[in-house]
């Protein structure tokens, strides 16, 4: 589904910072399928666009989210009326998501862990924005919580591994992480397609 990626301010590094910073900056994408790249979350400056300089596709997306917003609305009184609907809990969860509003998405997809704490799936995009919200070992937490009921899942796993050597600056923690989803998926890559195996090596190097 998606993925959020932070701006630091610049300073100067040593070559072993700057490959850990080259290989941050290539992993605070999160790992496609559950996660984004979107330029409201790397930060970019200036105005948007006015409706005479977007293009159709950004007009299209604006209308997009227009409807993803007004079905927040009618989610949000459906489950006030209906606390145990779970089903309602993660949609909700998703489209705040989706419309870059994690302090509505964590809240829902919280209360439908509540109801039903085996979704893998849930659990990572928790944890991913509870990244996006700066709570950083809650993200962690969440995408243990996916890992102990998928063993297998790519996503929570890299994930936890970006938050740990990106905002954490845990590089073994983030490294084993990773070794982790390696043993279970060799074939493993990261979002840009570079496999997962030449990315540890990488950081190890920069030690």
């Amino acid at each position: 589904m998606k993925q959020p990626t932070q701006t630091k301010q610049a300073k100067r590094f040593g070559w072993p910072e700057l490959l850990l910073t080259a290989l941050a900056a290539l992993l605070v994408g999160f790992y496609a399928g559950t996660v984004f790249v979107d330029a409201y979350r790397a930060g970019k400056a200036g105005s948007a666009p006015t409706a005479q300089t977007q293009t159709p596709a950004a007009r299209a997306e604006d209308e997009s989210h227009e409807a993803e917003r007004a079905r927040i609305t009618i989610l949000e009184r459906q489950v006030a009326a209906k606390p145990d609907d779970l089903a309602a809990w993660i949609e909700l969860g998703n489209l705040a998501f989706d419309t870059h509003q994690p302090n509505k998405a964590a809240p829902a997809y919280e209360a439908a862990l509540k109801l039903d704490p085996r979704n893998p799936d849930v659990w990572t995009d928790l944890g991913i924005m509870y990244r996006d919200l700066g709570r950083f070992r809650d993200a962690v937490a969440a995408f243990d919580k996916a890992v102990a009921l998928d063993p297998g899942h790519d996503n929570a796993r890299f994930n936890k591994g970006v938050v740990l050597l990106h905002d954490l600056k845990d590089r073994d923690g983030a490294l084993e992480a990773w070794e982790g989803l390696v043993r279970v998926n060799p074939l493993a890559q990261t979002p840009d397609g570079r496999p997962l195996v030449d990315v540890i090596a990488e950081t190890r190097k920069a030690r």
